[in-house]
């Protein structure tokens, strides 16, 4: 690749005209541009030395792929860095070796269709969306345990909160876990986003909506807005569905279930580990570092007795 790079700036080639012609990256092409052969020969063996590295982790990933063919980079990363403390190899040199690691051992990963959904910005500490999810999950003693999330986001950072339970959600639970959310985040948004769900809205008559009584009370001491989204309205929603998706793919996929507490834990490390500290796919930007900033924005957290409610989400 070095000396087609150099064959093709030596006719007067372009930068991006070269990426376009060998189908590869302009950052590839840039990083080989101005190097001499004595550079390449370096870079070559220092990304040997990183392989080398990985070369030590190769059993246990092996192992992962042929278990759950359809494990990402970034869970390998991520289960890598829970249980390898000197762990020090960069994401890309990863994802170049696990799938050099698919090619050679012939694992390839199953191909999954993606939807795209634009949500436009929001200032800081205004709006905070809430979704919830389902995922069954092998359990230690060899069955399966349907587990329940929420999931929320700040649509200004992106920065995350999840909590699961392993039974169906009630209206008091979402109270305790909203509350459990605005200590995490130190702070209230303005506005709360929800799809329409018999947890929060009883009903809606002519534009008008009817909350729960237990959450009602909770809205008012808390002191922020809700929005409602429809059906035929997505786009509202779609940071925080992509966010419940992360939750169950990243974290939960092939996770073993022990106990609820246990699994909390692990789901809290794991937001500090990687679900709030990797770079975000749209905005290139961290959001642990991002939310810093927002945080400010917030309201505090009112002090509030929780009670019982038995509406129960099916």
């Amino acid at each position: 690749m070095f000396s087609e790079i150099h064959q093709l700036k030596q006719i007067g080639l372009k930068k991006a005209q070269v990426a376009r012609k060998l189908e590869i990256n302009v950052k590839t092409v840039s990083k080989y541009w101005e190097a001499t052969p004595d550079e390449f020969a370096a870079m070559r063996q220092k990304g040997k030395k990183r392989t080398k590295k990985l070369a030590h982790y190769r059993d246990v990933i092996l192992k992962w792929l042929r278990e759950h063919p359809d494990i990402t980079c970034s869970q390998i990363l991520d289960w890598i860095k829970e249980h390898y403390d000197d762990y020090s190899v960069r994401e890309r040199t990863l994802r170049r070796y696990v799938n050099h690691l698919r090619q050679k051992y012939e694992l390839p990963k199953p191909v999954l269709l993606r939807q795209y959904q634009a949500v436009a910005d929001l200032p800081p500490g205004r709006q905070i969306q809430v979704d919830f999810g389902q995922k069954r999950v092998r359990n230690s003693s060899g069955g399966y345990t349907t587990l329940y999330v929420m999931g929320t986001v700040l649509a200004h950072s992106r920065y995350k909160y999840g909590q699961w339970v392993d039974k169906p959600l009630t209206t008091a639970m979402l109270v305790q876990m909203l509350k459990a959310c605005f200590e995490y985040l130190g702070g209230v948004p303005s506005e709360l986003v929800f799809d329409q769900d018999k947890l929060v809205a009883v009903s809606e008559n002519y534009g008008d909506i009817i909350y729960t009584y237990e959450f009602e009370k909770f809205k008012q001491t808390m002191g922020f807005s809700v929005y409602l989204c429809r059906k035929s309205d997505p786009e509202s929603k779609g940071k925080v569905e992509a966010v419940v998706k992360y939750f169950k793919n990243n974290f939960a996929t092939h996770r073993l279930f022990w106990n609820i507490s246990s699994w909390n834990q692990s789901f809290l490390d794991w937001l500090k580990r990687t679900g709030n500290y990797n770079i975000h796919g749209t905005t290139k930007k961290i959001p642990a570092q991002v939310f810093l900033e927002e945080q400010q924005y917030l309201r505090p957290v009112p002090v509030m007795t929780i009670t019982e409610e038995i509406i129960t989400r099916t």
